[in-house]
């Protein structure tokens, strides 16, 4: 058993709806292919689709198309520090300004961006799109417990749980928890820490499928 700590955020006050499509695409943008995070990710995609399939439940997220040393990186970097900083004065709303277009063309519905800045890991609905498509930031582990498998594989796992419809909840020991506080990591047998039935029965009514009939 190992220690850890989950440092993750999601900005509250926005109204997360299903997707429109069975299959969520994803793209990842990395400055290394050798990246610890990528294959966090990949696992986490991974964890996501096997609950999925339990559940009934046809939406699946799609093998991510990985893209090295992307030009717009940068530019994203710097959306997403602008995030972080209007996240802690006011919830998104109407007044939210648009994603800059080197995101919104971007052929995904889920952006995920391994930073290379030391920011909050995130997960955050592009402005006025329908259907929904999303940013997710996973935070640069330099801080020696980020630098871990299992720290990665869960960052990775909750914010691509919001970003499947999924909010925080207050049970430490879950994969959604938040705030999520140094705890003793009992994954389950997925390797992953569990979610709450009531999570189950969100992802079913958000998603569709059998225990939704």
């Amino acid at each position: 058993m190992k220690s850890f700590a989950i440092s993750v955020v999601l900005v509250l006050g926005v109204v997360v709806r299903p997707a429109a499509a069975a299959e969520r695409t994803v793209i990842v943008l990395t400055a290394s292919a050798t990246d610890d995070r990528l294959e966090a990710t990949r696992q986490a995609i991974g964890f996501w689709n096997a609950v999925l399939a339990d559940l009934g439940v046809e939406t699946r997220l799609g093998e991510p198309q990985v893209v090295v040393e992307s030009p717009v990186e940068r530019r994203l970097e710097n959306y997403a520090r602008r995030i972080v900083q209007r996240a802690v004065r006011l919830p998104a709303g109407d007044s939210e300004p648009d994603a800059p277009e080197v995101l919104t063309s971007l052929d995904a519905d889920i952006v995920v961006l391994l930073s290379r800045q030391d920011i909050m890991s995130f997960t955050w609905p592009f402005p006025r799109v329908d259907p929904p498509r999303y940013l997710v930031i996973i935070r640069s582990a330099r801080a020696p417990d980020r630098n871990d498998p299992m720290v990665s594989r869960h960052v990775a796992a909750h914010e691509l749980g919001h970003a499947m419809g999924l909010l925080h909840n207050e049970s430490p020991h879950t994969l959604m928890c938040g705030p999520c506080q140094p705890l003793t990591a009992e994954p389950d047998d997925t390797g992953f820490l569990p979610l709450m039935e009531s999570e189950r029965v969100r992802l079913v009514q958000l998603h569709g499928g059998e225990k939704a009939r």
